[in-house]
């Protein structure tokens, strides 16, 4: 049976018809202005599905993928292609193969990939590479692996092209050029990370969340997101919200000096407006001093902004009175919810240098610890994560994967409910341990659709 090859545009599918005619590969090439439809179809009928895209793919295109290839009925490996190189893209490779799926960069790659799979399956990286020259070795370094069988292998058929051997007899196989077959071999490498099935739940009081989350689409203030993450065990600092400056400042002598003071609004984040937050307040007067300070500079922000129409004092909750705690790595989490039960975690620094440098990744979730510390190694600055240990000597890395795991839960029980949650900073503290020091539940419009 032959591959069929949906592209996006139809001089991808010319392209991609004379790449596939250079290799000797039987495929069957069209032209799928609406791709995922086509895929789904294709897959629905048993058919050995590829997909070519124009556009970078969305997370929920690969999730659904995915979960077609791997219904009982079809069980197919699905390779994709997607467009010119570029670092999102390498993020994107990486949650294909945890996800199952077979992703390349561009044509050359993804026919050497069919050609691989025609001649040894999921197992087609594991092959002999001894009668390659030293070029080649060089090249094929790190993706090739021993072989699971006698005899498979790879070899050269002329100056530019390989072909794979199955065994002894066997016709080669042309797979294509060296760089072309790295890339291929490198993708179903990939795909030996796939994710098995995980289910995500935490055992939570629904009531507590429902009471929290009712009404018509809004954003929740960071202590409304805050009650209602709390049921699934979310990390929070000591805090307190207080409407008034006499109450924070005897909350401030309850929870002990330093304290953080930071402003409480809907319509004022402190990740959006950090001069209204103020770290190591170290008296009652200052206390005092800064929740006037704070009230006074909000609300001029707000009178200020010609799209703001409420009453400015109901719009203003009070300061939240915190424990300063030290941290190490500051985290900005956004989770939304994907198709199939799956949930879409992106995961970046929230500190200055870290925004600037846009260093983030992204992962789906439910899945297991192993992928979910995976994808964070793909950070820039993991090793900030993964250095810090806590009083027992385990990694910090563990607390931050139980709070995503724990918001994808979230996420997930609620997704006709809750458009996205984001947390921002997720604090890892110099302990090990880790907090929520600020969060927003974006609601949506479910509850007013269905009074």
């Amino acid at each position: 049976m032959s591959w069929v090859i949906l592209c996006e545009s139809s001089d991808l599918a010319e392209q991609c018809l004379a790449v596939a005619g250079s290799l000797e590969l039987a495929v069957d090439v069209q032209s799928a202005p609406d791709l995922r439809a086509a895929a789904l179809r294709s897959l629905s009928a048993g058919q050995k599905t590829a997909v070519v895209f124009v556009r970078e793919p969305s997370i929920a295109e690969l999730v659904e993928l995915s979960h077609a290839a791997r219904a009982p009925a079809t069980a197919q490996t699905v390779v994709i292609a997607l467009p010119a190189w570029s670092e999102q893209q390498r993020i994107l490779l990486e949650v294909a193969g945890e996800l199952g799926l077979c992703a390349v960069v561009e044509l050359r790659p993804l026919c050497a990939a069919l050609a691989l799979l025609d001649s040894g399956g999921r197992d087609a990286g594991a092959m002999d590479v001894a009668k390659l020259g030293p070029a080649e070795h060089a090249r094929l370094r790190g993706v090739v692996a021993p072989p699971k069988r006698a005899g498979a292998e790879l070899i050269a058929i002329d100056a530019q092209r390989l072909a794979r051997v199955a065994g002894v007899g066997a016709q080669p196989i042309i797979v294509g050029e060296t760089p072309a077959v790295r890339d291929a071999l490198a993708a179903l490498r990939r795909m030996e990370w796939m994710q098995t099935e995980v289910e995500s739940s935490v055992e939570v009081d629904e009531r507590a969340v429902l009471e929290v989350i009712f009404g018509p689409r809004r954003a929740l203030s960071d202590p409304a997101s805050k009650t209602a993450l709390a049921p699934y065990g979310i990390p929070l600092p000591i805090e307190e919200l207080c409407s008034s400056a006499s109450r924070a400042a005897a909350e401030a002598s309850r929870i002990g000096y330093p304290v953080r003071i930071s402003l409480a609004s809907p319509d004022l984040r402190v990740w959006d407006h950090p001069d209204l937050r103020v770290d190591m307040v170290d008296n009652a007067a200052r206390v005092r001093d800064t929740f006037r300070q704070l009230f006074a500079l909000a609300q001029a922000r707000l009178a200020a902004d010609p799209a703001f129409t409420g009453q400015i004092e109901r719009r203003l909750l009070g300061v939240l009175v915190t424990a300063t705690s030290e941290s190490l790595a500051l985290l900005r989490v956004y989770a939304t919810p994907l198709p199939l039960d799956r949930v879409a975690m992106r995961v970046g620094f929230a500190d200055p240098h870290g925004r600037a440098a846009q260093d983030e990744t992204i992962t789906v979730l439910p899945a297991e610890a192993a992928v979910i510390e995976r994808a964070l190694r793909r950070l820039a600055g993991a090793a900030l994560l993964f250095e810090a240990r806590d009083a027992d000597g385990l990694s910090g890395v563990d607390q931050v994967v139980d709070v995503l795991q724990r918001i994808a839960a979230f996420v997930n029980d609620r997704r006709q409910q809750v458009e996205s949650v984001e947390l921002r900073p997720l604090a890892m503290l110099a302990d090990g341990s880790v907090e929520v020091r600020e969060a927003c539940v974006v609601v949506s419009d479910w509850f007013e659709k269905n009074s």
